[in-house]
């Protein structure tokens, strides 16, 4: 018998890393194979996924794995701040006004919750040099801050929400440029043979809206695909691999699942539970996340630190190149 890894080491040539029983189909013209891609993705979409053999299984965090959406929260918190707050924004020159996404940029790995946007951007605005503070202890600088100004999240939280969904209903289009796929995903994830899902602390609405718009799939309401409103993150996302594991798909076929975020608490976390052992667990380096928490994550037990292009060998093979196919160094 040869295991699943094993199989796919004997399908991988040595050094050029093509599949050598797939040479014949690869010589099919690009527009073929990629419309043969997106009719599979398709198929996949609309319903259950169909799969005789899910040798690997994906979960895929969404926002600092497969988009970057930084743009979008911190544009619409400022946006938003202004209008709740008009007092203490005022008129905003264009150079404060740079100055704040750029610091909106800086703290964005230690943001949870959308609403906590909102507070990131009005903190540096009236507080100048306070990035470190909210990187370093925002947990603590968050319910001080909002005791602080005598404001509950929970009223924050529904402004916030009803001026975002505003922003998706009336200006769409200027919503959805504001979110950037990382280079190279839309084609990796529109051609991956194996099953894969989104977990994800986003919204369902605002996640479909994306995937529609930026992989053209039009997944439905219902959809198994997609698990959204993880919050807290660390709780919820290993409840959801639980649930994932249990899958007939997965847990009848012993199939390997590759969960991929870039949130350090949380993979360390993930990492951490004794029911999930099964799981590989990956960091994305390219998401939101501070050096220091690169550098912790390097150093956790079960937990793998891996580029965008490593991301994308996982996804076309299932394996890390030149780290799970046995081809490195000769010397």
């Amino acid at each position: 018998m040869i295991c699943n890894h094993q199989a796919k080491i004997q399908a991988v040539c040595k050094h050029t890393f093509i599949p050598v029983k797939r040479l014949r189909v690869l010589r099919r013209p690009v527009s073929e194979r990629s419309q043969q891609a997106s009719r599979r993705c398709r198929r996949c979409a609309d319903g259950p996924i169909q799969t005789k053999a899910a040798g690997d299984v994906f979960a895929l965090d969404f926002d600092g794995v497969m988009v970057d959406s930084e743009p979008e929260i911190s544009s619409s918190a400022v946006a938003a701040a202004a209008e709740y707050w008009p007092e203490q924004f005022g008129n905003l020159d264009q150079a404060t006004h740079d100055q704040m996404r750029r610091d909106m940029r800086q703290v964005r790995p230690v943001l949870v919750n959308g609403v906590e946007a909102l507070v990131m951007a009005r903190m540096v605005l009236e507080e100048p040099g306070c990035v470190d503070s909210i990187i370093q202890d925002w947990q603590s600088v968050l319910p001080a801050t909002l005791n602080k100004w005598k404001i509950e999240q929970k009223d924050l939280q529904i402004f916030f929400e009803d001026f975002r969904n505003n922003l998706l209903q009336n200006k769409e289009d200027e919503w959805v440029k504001r979110h950037v796929m990382y280079p190279g995903l839309e084609e990796t994830l529109k051609a991956c043979k194996y099953p894969w899902y989104i977990v994800t602390s986003r919204a369902k609405h605002r996640t479909l809206k994306l995937v529609d718009a930026m992989l053209d799939m039009q997944w439905p309401e219902d959809t198994p695909r997609l698990y959204c409103k993880l919050l807290p993150p660390n709780q919820r996302k290993i409840e959801t691999l639980q649930e994932i594991l249990a899958k007939p798909m997965v847990k009848e076929q012993n199939a390997t699942i590759h969960f991929v975020d870039d949130r350090y608490e949380t993979v360390k976390a993930v990492a951490g539970e004794p029911s999930l052992s099964k799981v590989q667990v990956y960091m994305a380096d390219w998401g939101y996340s501070t050096q220091a928490e690169k550098d912790a994550a390097s150093e956790s037990k079960g937990v793998r630190v891996i580029s965008l292009t490593q991301f994308q060998e996982l996804l076309n093979w299932g394996i890390l190149m030149g780290v799970d196919d046995g081809c490195g160094d000769d010397n």
